[in-house]
């Protein structure tokens, strides 16, 4: 029997034909708890990026609010949409680009918010190799600002490329603990109109020095209520 094949992450060009087909359900402003994230933790103005920034919606939502904002996806169809809908008066530069490619040309920032990229990715390589971008595009002691799937226990973790890959708590910190320590994490539902299922909401500060560290998992962040 034939060994089934990894699934692969999504290709630029399969983005843009996603994009093509018109506005993604997912691709809305912040919704109440992202939005609570960033006036706890990085409230304007603040240089941001936004890592898979899609149609530019959350990009223009910080912009209103007096955020200096860039932001970046590898669809050049997002990109080209999310300009022609921005207005000039906003200062958003958008800019098409991958954030694994090395060497980054974006950054770093002291804020890259980055709302369901990281689930995309099914394979757990692909997921480490996002994770260092992060690192690379985030200046020491900065903050990136996740939300994803989430999956309550370890058993009930789901890997796909069409949808979400969900991960529990004690895989997401084994894979962000080398790059990033935790200040936050909560949970609550992904967006408004996209989907029901629960999220991770994390906000995470870039280590000050290279070098991985061991996971401490037994070690839990404080929780507040969303």
């Amino acid at each position: 029997m034939e060994k089934p094949r990894d699934p692969k992450p999504m290709t630029a060009h399969e983005w843009d034909l996603t994009y093509q087909r018109g506005d993604p359900v997912w691709d809305e402003p912040p919704t109440a708890p992202l939005a609570r994230l960033l006036a706890r933790h990085a409230p304007p103005p603040a240089d941001v990026i936004d890592v898979g920034c899609g149609l530019g919606s959350t990009a223009r939502w910080l912009a209103e609010r007096g955020y200096r904002v860039t932001g970046c996806d590898f669809s050049s169809r997002a990109i080209a949409l999310a300009r022609a809908r921005t207005p000039e008066a906003l200062t958003v530069r958008f800019t098409t680009a991958d954030v694994t490619h090395v060497p980054p040309r974006l950054g770093p920032f002291p804020v890259a918010l980055e709302r369901g990229v990281l689930h995309s990715l099914p394979q757990m390589t692909d997921r480490r190799h996002f994770v260092a971008a992060m690192a690379r595009i985030c200046l020491p002691g900065g903050l990136w600002i996740h939300v994803g799937a989430s999956a309550p226990t370890v058993k009930t973790e789901l890997s796909q490329v069409r949808g979400p890959s969900r991960m529990a708590e004690p895989t997401f910190l084994t894979l962000i603990t080398p790059h990033f320590t935790v200040l936050e994490i909560d949970y609550a539902p992904f967006g408004s109109r996209s989907a029901t299922w629960q999220a991770r909401y994390a906000v995470l500060r870039r280590h000050t020095s290279p070098g991985p560290l061991t996971p401490r998992l037994a070690t839990r962040p404080a929780r507040r209520s969303l």
